[in-house]
């Protein structure tokens, strides 16, 4: 249950899912039918069999529950007791198979974990989170964060991904023209089969999504602002990704922008958000801050008996977060770093 809408989950392959507003006010009814009709739209112009990322199938969207029930024959008598509300039917994501959620289980969960059952989970892909520690008592078995080393232990393409989520991305941005706020990317099971061990990767949530009406910074501010997901400038993956949605978006014939785009997600990025602080609103003392937070998280010192790569991966965001922290305690350098995302 969230603060719009309720889901109700079916139960069965091939099950379907009702998203329900709670309150039954004009504005609520007309953003459930908006997200219902993005979908549509995502569906035909981003969707098909052959994407790497799947889009859920919306199956209709009524103003009334007793709509609903009259369509697809539900008795009075086999009510469902649901409220008299809005509501649309999509189809439902499925938690990650039994033998990946073992692994995921036996390769990142604490010790009491490990001597359960693998919990049902969707996996969230955090490439823009390049590595995540272990130990943590307080862990979200639901939507379990999978970080870009997690994603490379349990022996999944991230360059793969990346691109993927570049070309889904782009096709959401140019050829829908939204701006892909607050969409995620998981790792979820096969809708028709429970045993597949082929992994199986959706692009979700799309309520918070607007037109972007060919603003740079619109789609850069979504991108920023979203969980995640995204590889950042400093990745790995980046190039990936990068080449991805610069391709689509050509197809799209809005390659100028596109890169307009990229440029300015680096500019961003590679400031502002590696201290975590708003680029429009941070104070001198939030950004001061901020860096010393980040100095001492990823200090090297801290990181001295951890693996190689995790070792090498603190090392470089300790130095980019030392830059950046040179370009925002200026006020000539942030003045220019302001005048350049405009």
């Amino acid at each position: 249950m969230g603060s719009f809408a309720t889901v109700f989950v079916s139960e069965g392959r091939g099950g379907v899912v009702l998203k329900q507003i709670q309150d039954p006010c004009k504005d609520a009814v007309a953003m459930l039918m908006k997200e219902h009709d993005d979908l549509l739209t995502l569906n035909s112009v981003c969707g098909g069999s052959s994407q790497f990322f799947q889009l859920p199938r919306a199956h209709g969207s009524y103003t009334d529950y007793y709509s609903f029930a009259q369509e697809v024959g539900i008795q009075r008598t086999e009510d469902m007791g649901l409220p008299p509300h809005a509501l649309y039917v999509m189809q439902r994501i499925w938690p990650v198979s039994h033998w990946l959620a073992t692994s995921i289980r036996d390769l990142f969960l604490p010790q009491p974990f490990r001597d359960q059952p693998p919990p049902q989970l969707l996996a969230r892909l955090y490439l823009g989170n390049g590595t995540s520690r272990q130990g943590s008592r307080f862990v979200n078995t639901e939507n379990f964060p999978l970080s870009a080393d997690r994603i490379e232990r349990l022996g999944l393409p991230a360059d793969k991904i990346a691109a993927e989520m570049g070309q889904m991305l782009a096709s959401i941005n140019f050829k829908a023209g939204r701006d892909g706020r607050d969409i995620e990317f998981v790792l979820c099971g096969h809708p028709e089969n429970p045993l597949s061990k082929v992994p199986f990767y959706e692009c979700i949530d799309f309520n918070q999504m607007r037109p972007h009406g060919g603003s740079a910074i619109v789609i850069v501010s979504s991108m920023v602002s979203n969980d995640p997901y995204y590889p950042r400038p400093w990745s790995p993956q980046w190039q990936a990704f990068a080449d991805a949605y610069l391709a689509t978006a050509a197809e799209a014939n809005e390659s100028p922008l596109a890169h307009d785009v990229l440029q300015k997600a680096i500019m961003v990025s590679s400031h502002y958000e590696l201290l975590g602080v708003a680029a429009d609103t941070a104070t001198t003392e939030e950004i001061r801050r901020a860096y010393r937070q980040a100095a001492l998280k990823w200090h090297p010192d801290k990181w001295a008996t951890s693996p190689d790569s995790q070792r090498d991966a603190a090392q470089e965001r300790f130095k980019l977060s030392c830059a950046a922290y040179e370009a925002l305690s200026d006020p000539d350098k942030r003045e220019a770093l302001q005048s350049g995302k405009d």
